[in-house]
């Protein structure tokens, strides 16, 4: 089976490196794998979105997701969640960061960050997950290590072996930010076991 992941969130929440950490995690356990990412204005704060595809026994055509068929959103940011939930399967997932990070878009004239984002979300029926990632890396004392804590939740959905998450991290990460980003990695799973 191929499982569809989409990683979106706004430049320097770490979404691409989030994406990598995954395509690694995988080639580590042997699976196939196709990765597309589209940066947009990520430079100035714009919308990043990474699409992975996996699979431990089919071929991948392509890297790119068909329409409606992802089966877990992860939204480093609630509005990017709300901008790609028409991505999600019906019986998807959403993994969502509750901190709002207001995009370059939102502060030009005629637009406005909607102020129930999140029930709009929640309104979709998908099975959405609530995390508070920034303020969980805030006490780790890395903010930078929020993408991790996703990482984290992301991984109690799938069936990756959980060795190949630490070793993807080893590859991805500098020496130096490894072990609180493992630290994070683990308080995610934690966050997402807490809410099943």
């Amino acid at each position: 089976m191929i499982t569809n992941v989409l990683l979106t969130g706004v430049g320097g929440q770490g979404t691409i490196t989030a994406s990598t950490i995954l395509a690694q995690a995988c080639r580590i356990a042997g699976w196939e794998i196709k990765k597309s990412e589209v940066h947009g204005m990520s430079q100035r704060g714009g919308s990043v979105n990474s699409y992975v595809r996996f699979s431990p026994d089919e071929e991948i055509a392509s890297p790119l997701i068909p329409e409606g068929q992802t089966h877990v959103l992860v939204a480093f940011e609630p509005v990017e969640a709300l901008r790609q939930i028409g991505e999600v399967a019906p019986d998807g997932v959403v993994l969502v960061e509750e901190r709002r990070i207001v995009p370059v878009t939102v502060n030009m004239p005629g637009f406005s960050y909607p102020d129930d984002v999140l029930e709009r979300v929640l309104a979709t029926g998908r099975d959405v997950r609530i995390l508070s990632a920034w303020a969980t890396a805030v006490e780790l004392g890395e903010p930078r290590a929020a993408n991790s804590v996703m990482l984290g939740a992301l991984s109690v959905l799938l069936e990756l072996p959980e060795d190949a998450w630490g070793e993807a991290m080893r590859l991805v990460l500098k020496p130096r930010a490894v072990d609180v980003n493992v630290r994070a990695f683990e308080i995610g799973r934690e966050l997402v076991r807490a809410q099943s």
